[in-house]
């Protein structure tokens, strides 16, 4: 399906009528980089490049924290998807960037980044959004790589509609879905946690989590760097 089309889909429609009913000149943009810049793995063009910068600049604002523009040339090295919420001006209000691997005969789609600026934060885009990722990149398994609760919770929703199971919970811990992981990410430990992956808390003021989930987020110190990898799977 072309980008364009994607838009006349009932979850592209449902993110659509959400943004109008905030301001009626938000809009969004459907990217696949591999097709449009075909070299964009190997060479940057002037064009992917101020993509990139518009990246990192929503990311001070969302995050209130500076993780480093090269963090935003790492992440879209590999991008097979972007979706950018637009403001009237058509400016990058808000991003995500997905990837998409065929591992050991299964498709995963990785969410590699979501990223509001604050004006747009907490107004219930984010779960509209991760229907529309995995509308576009279908896949067997999703994962997610985070120090926010509040992600692990719109994940785990996201997942079991789609009759996925969820590594790790507060009573289990999959060890081969940390396997798969690896695979992606090699510095995944048993706990299904990368160590220090950030210079600290990438989020500055990062919701605690709730209790009844308490126990996943006491196997990670997101004050050191630390993030939880959740896979979602079938059973």
């Amino acid at each position: 399906m072309a980008t364009t089309d994607y838009k006349s889909t009932p979850q592209a429609k449902n993110l659509l009528a959400h943004l109008h009913s905030m301001n009626s000149g938000f809009d969004i943009d459907i990217i696949h980089p591999k097709q449009r810049w075909p070299e964009i793995e190997t060479r940057k063009s002037p064009e992917v490049m101020d993509v990139i910068r518009q990246h990192h600049k929503v990311s001070k604002n969302g995050l209130g924290n500076d993780i480093g523009f090269d963090a935003f040339v790492h992440r879209n090295r590999d991008a097979d998807l972007w979706i950018h919420i637009l403001d009237k001006d058509k400016n990058i209000i808000g991003f995500s960037i997905n990837e998409g691997y065929k591992i050991d005969g299964k498709i995963i789609n990785y969410f590699r980044a979501t990223i509001f600026n604050k004006s747009i934060q907490k107004s219930g885009i984010y779960p509209l959004l991760n229907e529309l990722k995995v509308l576009i990149i279908p896949a067997d398994i999703l994962m997610v790589r985070t120090q926010n609760p509040v992600v692990y919770k719109y994940f785990v929703q996201l997942c079991h509609d789609h009759g996925l199971a969820v590594s790790p919970t507060v009573d289990r811990i999959d060890p081969d879905m940390v396997k798969l992981a690896r695979q992606l990410d090699p510095d995944v430990d048993d706990d299904s946690v990368h160590r220090q992956l950030f210079d600290g808390e990438a989020l500055i003021g990062t919701p605690k989590p709730p209790p009844d989930i308490a126990p996943i987020w006491n196997r990670v110190n997101i004050y050191k760097g630390d993030t939880m990898v959740i896979v979602g799977f079938p059973e």
